[in-house]
């Protein structure tokens, strides 16, 4: 009997898929993919390349999900679900949105251990941008421009200088969406001298001080000018833009 088979009802079959789930519970310690192929042993499961793709990716979204929750990646959790990926024959693009997901939180545990990104300079992020002498590019993400009057109800996390920034506290701010107008969209450049924004018509940018009025959201970021305020907001759906974003301007700003 294949994988194949499990959407076909019967029972061993929905038992496998749930024990599956139950191996990859609590942390992701090497060996949770050998445990994974005694688990398919046991359910008569021979080759999950037979399988539909939705239920190898459940599988392997719950190995991913278990990482995502405890909000870092190690170089042995990289390994394992490779591993896990293998077994469940999966491709690459098959779950794509999963590993663009943990590549970023992967990001994100760099960034707090201290090593800071970099955009390579061939990026497509790059093309037409010239940065100042001894001026880093760490970080590049794309957005949406907006203006808007005032912050409302929704004032965001302030970015002070020289403060540590507090973990997950963007994710609990939402986004200012009413009475806002669309200037366009483009790339917000995170350097190791300034917010840099870079669209088809227009350039901007904030150098970093005491004085900076930065505030961040769950989906961009507000910069407060002397009169309104210009709204950035990432098109990526990634949670750990936020905060990717968040712990580079900690360690930047000081």
């Amino acid at each position: 009997m294949g994988i194949k088979d499990w959407l076909g009802g019967d029972k061993k079959k929905e038992a496998f898929r749930e024990e599956a789930k139950e191996a990859l519970k609590g942390k992701l310690t090497p060996g949770k993919a050998d445990q994974l192929a005694q688990v398919a042993k046991r359910h008569a499961v021979d080759n999950p390349a037979d399988d539909k793709t939705q239920l190898r990716r459940e599988v392997f979204n719950k190995a991913a999900g278990v990482v995502r929750a405890q909000g870092r990646l190690s170089s042995k959790e990289i390994e394992e679900l490779a591993k896990i990926q293998k077994f469940l024959a999966l491709r690459d693009d098959q779950i794509e949105r999963t590993k663009w997901d943990l590549a970023k939180l992967r990001t994100l545990t760099e960034i707090r251990k201290g090593k800071l990104p970099l955009v390579p300079a061939n990026s497509a992020a790059m093309r037409g941008v010239s940065l100042n002498p001894g001026e880093t590019a760490h970080y590049a993400v794309q957005v949406e421009v907006l203006d808007r009057g005032s912050a409302g109800a929704q004032p965001g996390v302030h970015v002070k200088w020289a403060t540590p920034y507090a973990i997950n506290s963007a994710k609990a701010h939402a986004f200012p969406t009413e009475g806002n107008k669309e200037l366009g969209e483009g790339y917000l450049f995170i350097t190791n001298k300034r917010l840099f924004f870079k669209g088809e018509n227009r350039a901007a940018a904030v150098d970093y001080s005491p004085q900076a009025n930065f505030f961040l959201y769950r989906d961009g970021i507000r910069l407060e000018r002397n009169v309104g305020n210009t709204l950035l907001k990432y098109k990526s759906r990634s949670d750990e833009t936020a905060e990717i974003v968040g712990e580079l301007l900690a360690a930047l700003m000081r």
